[in-house]
């Protein structure tokens, strides 16, 4: 049988051990890699909601700050998951992913597609990956940083919703 002190010692471990699991999970959360905006384009279509697309580097420490507090909150958070898909694009992965139109393209390509210079930039998109919002360059002014993210889904959101359902237009002009 175990001792008052043993016990005691067990329940400190097995503590320090969640708190450190809980810990770990939070700062290593990731967001999802985008590899099909194809894909993508039909998810965002059915549910009429924008995707944020995260221009990043591995090397970048604001991309991993901005990943870390901003992002993958954000991605985490289920009333934003009914206004916004949000995926990162690393620009030094060497695999390919498929653009908006299917084309397998360099993500270099694709960041150069939406002038993309520095890192991180955030680019709210539509379901045609047309760009809805101004970019969000840099980390900027780290207080601002989440309002800035705000305001790009919600004019990227206002756009989308308030224009035409696209699949009605385009079969109406056929």
């Amino acid at each position: 049988m175990l001792s008052n002190r043993s016990l005691r010692r067990l329940l400190v471990a097995a503590i320090l051990a969640c708190a450190a699991t809980a810990f770990s999970a939070q700062s290593t959360g990731h967001l999802p890699r985008a590899d099909d905006f194809e894909m993508l384009a039909k998810e965002a279509r059915a549910r009429r909601v924008p995707v944020m697309i995260a221009f990043v580097r591995e090397s970048c420490p604001y991309c991993a700050i901005a990943k870390r507090d901003f992002l993958v909150p954000m991605h985490r958070d289920a009333k934003l998951q009914d206004r916004v898909i949000i995926r990162e694009v690393d620009i030094d992965r060497h695999a390919e992913l498929r653009d908006f139109s299917g084309k397998a393209i360099s993500p270099v390509e694709f960041s150069r597609h939406y002038r993309v210079k520095r890192v991180p930039t955030i680019v709210v998109v539509g379901y045609r990956g047309e760009q809805l919002a101004p970019p969000v360059v840099g980390l900027l002014v780290e207080d601002f940083y989440g309002f800035y993210l705000e305001q790009a889904v919600e004019t990227g959101l206002k756009k989308l919703r308030a224009a035409p359902d696209q699949r009605r237009s385009g079969a109406a002009s056929r």
